[in-house]
Formats: C-alpha cells, structure tokens, sequence
C-alpha cells in the first residue's frame, strides 16, 4: 500500500513537472499578450480540466479492478504489479514521443476569440488524460476505495498546484533551463519509479 502512495505522489510531481503541461500555454499567452491575471486563470482552469479527465478514468478502472479482484484474489498480488512494471518499460520506450499537452498553429487559426481560445485547450486537455497515473489508481482500487480516493485526491492537488506554480514561474521568468532536456529526463524518471514500484510490490507480497 505504500508503495502504490508513494509512486502516485512521485508520478504527480513529475506529471506537474513536464514542461508540456504549462511551457505551450505561456508561449501563447505570451504571443496573445495576455495578461498575468488572465493566463494564470486559465492555466488553473486547464490544469482543473486536465486532472478531472484523468480522475473520472482512475476512478472508472480503479472500481472495475475492485469489483474483479474481490471475485479474484490473485488478480491482487500478480495482476497490479505486472500492470505497473509493463507499463513503466512501454513509457521508458514511449516518453520522448508522448505529450498530454500540444498547442499548434491549428488552434491559432481555428480561433479568434480568448474564449474560443480558451474553450479549444480545455477540450485538449480534457481529452488528453493523464495515462502513467491510471497504473496507479487500478493498484489502489484492487487494495481497496479508501487507497484509492486517497491517491485520487494526492493527484489532484500536487498536479493542479504544480502545473499552476510553474506557470507562474514561467511568466516570471525564473527558470531558465532546457526543456526539452527536463522533459525527457522527467519521462525517464515516470517509467523507472512504475517498473520500481511494480517490482517492490511483488517482492513485498511474496516476503
């Protein structure tokens, strides 16, 4: 159980982290000459949307797997783990290629307007779930509800707070560093601590 707490709290740091959830946003509201007041509004109403996606399918899953592995205990010490470190090596392979978060020149030239603006990256975001973190709510729901809502609300903070806090940042300009660089190594960091926690997981169950 700790383990599953622990990995959900590392992944929601890293999740908040990745420069493709905040950077896209204050390139454009830098382009669109928006002011502070209004970028960070709406930079905690995209994180809002963004993380609302990715609850509504946690908590979707984690209670399907609840349901089975009630019926199916071994689903519990075999079936969550190996979820985790399958999914931690697909990421490894898939992360300098997988972005949650993408402003092109489309959303430019499909609209006019702030809120059309506005209304076009709530709909990205709300499409474009947080996949690393359902691992994590489907061990939680097989371990039991309580884990679950307490991963769930673990996420929801630190993610939200997070992609908010660098957005401010980033409009300050306080961090100077390589993207690009961060990104990649955040990925890395994302697959490594699934495979870790799949493996501490199983090591643990069969002590």
């Amino acid at each position: 159980m700790n383990e599953v707490i622990a990995g959900t709290i590392i992944i929601s740091l890293l999740h908040a982290l990745i420069p493709s959830h905040w950077l896209p946003l204050v390139t454009l509201a830098r382009l669109q000459n928006w002011t502070q007041r209004e970028t960070m509004r709406l930079s905690f109403y995209l994180a809002l949307s963004h993380v609302l996606s990715t609850i509504l399918l946690g908590l979707l899953l984690g209670w399907m797997f609840h349901r089975i592995s009630s019926q199916y205990q071994f689903l519990l010490v075999w079936v969550g783990p190996i979820l985790l470190i399958g999914a931690g090596i697909y990421f490894l392979y898939r992360h300098h290629t997988h972005h949650h978060f993408h402003i092109d020149a489309q959303i430019l030239e499909q609209t006019r307007t702030k809120k059309q603006i506005a209304y076009a990256l709530l709909a990205y975001m709300f499409l474009s779930p947080c996949l690393e973190i359902e691992a994590y709510f489907i061990n939680a729901g097989m371990i039991g509800p309580a884990l679950l809502v307490l991963c769930v609300a673990c996420y929801a903070l630190i993610s939200i707070a997070g992609m908010v806090v660098w957005v401010y940042l980033a409009l300050k300009g306080i961090q100077q560093f390589d993207t690009h660089r961060l990104e990649h190594y955040a990925g890395m960091i994302t697959g490594l601590t699934m495979v870790a926690t799949g493996l501490f997981s199983l090591l643990t169950s069969h002590a």
